[in-house]
């Protein structure tokens, strides 16, 4: 890949020491490389890269995931070893305790089948447990699957994954913001789940515990506006706390079976093929639940005569139903 000078000025702030000052000037400039005087480091970064098979993906190229730039904070480069076509895929991120028990590592092996019958790639940090048993699972199937990790990628860790490392480098995609050379510590980890959860349409948690890493990839998932997905467990398993709490908590989305995620990336997919106003989208946000007409005429603001109109318009086109008490639902394919 042909690297231009502004490219390289982004290598070169990956790796900066003094990269917030750096990240701050960059957003204040047109072209990066005004950042930098001399450029031959990252002409030497590049070569050590080109060693180990890793191509970087700067946020000017674009190759980078849209997704991506969407979150907080998106990486400035993405460094990745493999298969570059799938940045694009469809994803679902898949994550859960290290400590798995036969229980989850189930649940994961039934989810990601469908998920890979559906041409759906599995993302996932190649950790212990939930992690390595989702990416495979998807390999085992010839499915899609990249990785996230948080050292360079140069290094595998947990090093009993190696072999795992070598598969998806060699069938699948995996990618970290940290440059070659960087090793294991703690904070790079929880700071990785939001690249995990910014990739993905949706996060599936088959198990969890309380202090679970997973965790902060479900925060991550929601404040990025993602749908959480949660497998409910058993309430004396500790590696089910996590999940469990969710649900508790109204945080997430309760399946039991791959159709209830299979069929929600359907509907979505048939509603967008519908041309919906933005007073329809509006009244479909608001219809989480039932909801009554008179709360919809408040929050939408609008006349009586508009409304009815509009959920008239609505359930023709089989989007919404009207129930019992003036109440109204989503249609089940919404």
């Amino acid at each position: 890949m042909r690297y231009s000078d502004d490219d390289k000025a982004l290598i070169m702030l990956s790796a900066d020491a003094t990269l917030k000052k750096r990240i701050s000037a960059f957003e204040s400039v047109e072209h990066p490389s005004q950042l930098y005087d001399d450029l031959s480091l990252a002409d030497e970064m590049i070569a050590k890269m080109q060693q180990h098979g890793v191509v970087a993906i700067t946020r000017l190229n674009e190759l980078y995931p849209q997704s991506l730039l969407d979150i907080y904070d998106p990486p400035i480069v993405l460094y990745c070893r493999g298969n570059l076509d799938l940045l694009s895929s469809r994803a679902i991120a898949v994550v859960g305790t290290r400590k798995a028990t036969r229980y989850g590592k189930d649940v994961t092996k039934l989810f990601v089948e469908a998920f890979v019958a559906k041409d759906i790639c599995v993302v996932s940090g190649m950790a212990r447990g939930i992690d390595s048993a989702a990416h495979k699972v998807a390999l085992d199937c010839e499915g899609k699957t990249i990785a996230v990790v948080a050292t360079g990628l140069d290094q595998v860790y947990p090093a009993e994954n190696l072999s795992l490392a070598q598969e998806i480098i060699s069938n699948g995609l995996m990618i970290s913001e940290y440059p070659i050379g960087t090793t294991v510590h703690a904070y790079r980890f929880p700071e990785r789940n939001r690249i995990v959860s910014g990739l993905a349409e949706s996060v599936l948690i088959p198990e969890a515990g309380l202090n679970s890493g997973s965790m902060i990839t479900a925060e991550c998932a929601l404040e990025q506006g993602k749908e959480l997905f949660v497998v409910p467990g058993s309430i004396f398993a500790q590696q089910s706390q996590g999940t469990n709490l969710k649900i508790k908590e109204l945080q997430g989305t309760i399946v039991t079976d791959p159709s209830d995620i299979v069929g929600d990336l359907q509907a979505k997919d048939e509603q967008e093929q519908i041309q919906l106003s933005i007073e329809q989208h509006m009244i479909l946000d608001m219809l989480d639940s039932e909801v009554h007409f008179t709360e919809l005429l408040e929050k939408s603001k609008m006349g009586v005569s508009a409304l009815s109109a509009l959920l008239s318009e609505m359930e023709i086109y089989g989007l919404i139903r009207k129930i019992s008490g003036n109440y109204y639902v989503k249609c089940p394919m919404i």
